[in-house]
């Protein structure tokens, strides 16, 4: 196994972080430049680190759907390759067409001829029927479900346990709550709660 590196975010200098005495249990923090004795990585022209320690493959695992894009950006145009991370018990159906720089958490489901786009986070537990279309750094939470011919546009978040009816859009740069129900199309930087979902506000 060849070398391994973590990146924590596009930032010359890593956080603060306070070490605090838990009840339940104990967590690692990252000292020295390293992390659980691996090499830790916070600057912000990290591809070229990368590629001068021949490291070619990478991950892009911002939460932040723009965050993800721009990094998923300065990767590919420094020449490295993104790939994908898909759990063995992910069902992908007949047809299905992922793109680049996936995550797929466990026991997911992408239906006959669905759509990924490069830069998705699909959580555990999540039901994409057939014939969606989620386009680019869109990042779903655990068990949402979307029924056949959904379309989600660049950018959004669906929360948890979100369902979405058949044929319906969601604009880019939306939010939507978790448990929310979304029966009719959502407009672009909509924040949207509820069963049946409401539009709150704008996301800016």
């Amino acid at each position: 196994m060849g070398k391994l590196f973590f990146f924590i975010h596009p930032e010359n200098d890593p956080p603060e972080i306070k070490k605090i005495s838990r009840v339940v249990s104990q967590f690692s923090y990252p000292e020295d430049g390293k992390f659980k004795n691996v090499p830790l990585i916070c600057k912000k022209n990290w591809p070229e680190f990368l590629i001068q320690n021949k490291v070619n493959k990478v991950l892009i695992t911002i939460s932040d759907p723009i965050e993800r894009w721009i990094e998923m950006k300065k990767a590919y145009d420094s020449g490295l390759e993104l790939i994908n991370a898909i759990h063995p018990s992910t069902l992908l159906l007949k047809e299905c067409i992922l793109g680049k720089n996936i995550i797929i958490h466990p026991r997911s489901t992408i239906g006959y001829k669905a759509e990924i786009d490069d830069g998705v986070i699909v959580n555990i537990g999540t039901q994409i029927d057939h014939h969606c279309k989620i386009e680019k750094a869109v990042t779903i939470d655990p068990g949402v479900t979307l029924a056949g011919n959904v379309l989600i546009e660049n950018f959004c978040t669906i929360h948890t346990r979100a369902v979405i009816i058949n044929r319906i859009k969601i604009g880019s740069n939306s939010i939507i709550g978790a448990g929310t129900v979304i029966i009719r199309d959502v407009e672009p930087n909509s924040k949207v709660v509820g069963v049946p979902g409401k539009k709150i506000k704008a996301v800016i």
